[in-house]
């Protein structure tokens, strides 16, 4: 079953991640900022290419460079985390534990359009590694592979349309 979360508003996740970098000893830039309120106003697990379009609105001198090194310095102190949806381009999401998008979770990806969509859903949160072969577990994370809805009914569309011209000749 799936459970559905308010997630805390933005202004409240930003005074919320700016707190949890002081505390992990990371300064909190305008740059940095800026990359976790394009990750926690998103929906859409973007990648670092889609943060980098988002925040040069706001700070047009940004470079790809320096998001993706602060994308992997927010990513040690716990603040973002990568979800690589079959293990193409990174795609990430704002990971704060406090906020709406920390919430354990797991995702549906498509594997037609790649679209990645968060699942929320309590049977796998219990899931547990029975032979983790020596290493020190500390997140498990399912991602579930399959055709998204709008995706599913594209191809339908184009069943109907081929039999159609199929059936006129």
């Amino acid at each position: 079953m799936q459970r559905l979360k308010r997630a805390p508003d933005l202004s409240s996740q930003v005074a919320a991640f700016a707190e949890h970098c002081r505390k992990s000893g990371l300064s909190v830039t305008r740059q940095r900022l800026a990359i976790f309120e394009a990750l926690a106003a998103s929906r859409e697990h973007p990648s670092a290419e889609d943060i980098h379009r988002a925040v040069r609105r706001r700070i047009p001198h940004l470079s790809l460079a320096t998001v993706y090194k602060n994308l992997e310095a927010l990513r040690d102190i716990g603040a973002v985390s990568d979800v690589n949806a079959l293990h193409e381009h990174g795609r990430y999401e704002a990971a704060l534990p406090g906020t709406g998008a920390g919430s354990p979770h797991h995702h549906l990806v498509c594997i037609r359009c790649r679209k990645v969509v968060d699942l929320h859903d309590a049977g796998l949160d219990d899931l547990r590694v029975s032979d983790s072969q020596g290493f020190e577990v500390h997140a498990l994370k399912v991602q579930v592979e399959g055709v998204c809805p709008e995706c599913a009914s594209r191809r339908k569309v184009q069943r109907s349309a081929n039999a159609t011209v199929t059936a006129s000749r």
